[in-house]
């Protein structure tokens, strides 16, 4: 008995191993779909227009295709006014592609815009998730402009109270500091992309220290992007701050120029 029992977990090692080790093929539909849902792209003033590229991608390498984009009836951008597409895209031989887009500066706007678009081929389907991609489109201010006057932040943590807080250029390029953000002598850096008006915040201490749980620390989450908009001098961070001992809810603070 135990002669057969031992060939039998022989037998299976050997069958899970084989599985493990063979090449997986698909010979299915490649079907079409975004890669991301969302983007936000900023546009610097006098540039008169900047080129972004959207990205897609197959499930399978298709030989040869045509793949494009359509503006869908949301859009609050329209082809031809606020920007231009630079012709279809081919994947030839890959997973993946972009189409790209020229994006007028006359139609970028302070607050920002959405120009939401589908996915068209006259020869691959489309699939079932990232059907649509929305970007944001908004006029990029100099860091001075944003910078020239005061902050108020609703802080959260601290139950929603507003705070006046002052911001100053970091010690690094493309770096922001909020200066005593959650107690005085703790300044917070935010590193953010001047093409996109994406924030980064690394994980740091904040300076604060809970009656209970000491240091209290904040760490970025993606639930909400956080972003600034130089132009109408607003920063929405979203971040969770937790102790050693774990976690408090996470929240969103929005900073708002004076």
């Amino acid at each position: 008995m135990k002669t057969i029992k031992y060939l039998s977990i022989l037998l299976l090692s050997f069958v899970v191993a084989s599985c493990e080790n063979e090449e997986i093929h698909y010979d299915g539909d490649p079907y079409l779909s975004f890669i991301t849902g969302s983007s936000q792209e900023l546009v610097d003033q006098g540039s008169g227009s900047k080129v972004v590229e959207v990205q897609y991608g197959t499930i399978a390498k298709v030989d040869n295709a045509e793949v494009k984009l359509v503006v869908d009836e949301t859009s609050q951008l329209k082809e031809g006014v606020d920007f231009e597409f630079m012709g279809p895209s081919n994947p030839s031989g890959n997973f993946d592609g972009k189409v790209a887009i020229k994006l007028l500066e006359s139609g970028a706007s302070p607050v920002g815009k959405n120009a939401v678009f589908r996915l068209s081929s006259p020869t691959i389907k489309n699939g079932v998730f990232n059907q649509v991609h929305t970007m944001t489109v908004a006029l990029k201010c100099p860091v001075s402009y944003f910078l020239s006057g005061s902050f108020k932040a609703t802080m959260p943590f601290f139950s929603g109270a507003t705070y006046d807080v002052e911001i100053t250029e970091g010690p690094e390029p493309n770096t922001l500091l909020l200066k005593d953000y959650y107690a005085n002598g703790h300044d917070i850096k935010l590193k953010y992309n001047p093409s996109t008006g994406a924030i980064t915040i690394d994980t740091q201490q904040t300076g604060y220290i809970h009656s209970t749980y000491g240091m209290v620390s904040i760490r970025q989450v993606t639930s909400t992007p956080s972003t600034i908009n130089f132009c109408t001098r607003k920063i929405v961070l979203s971040y969770q701050p937790f102790v050693s001992a774990g976690n408090f809810a996470a929240v969103v603070d929005n900073i708002v120029g004076n």
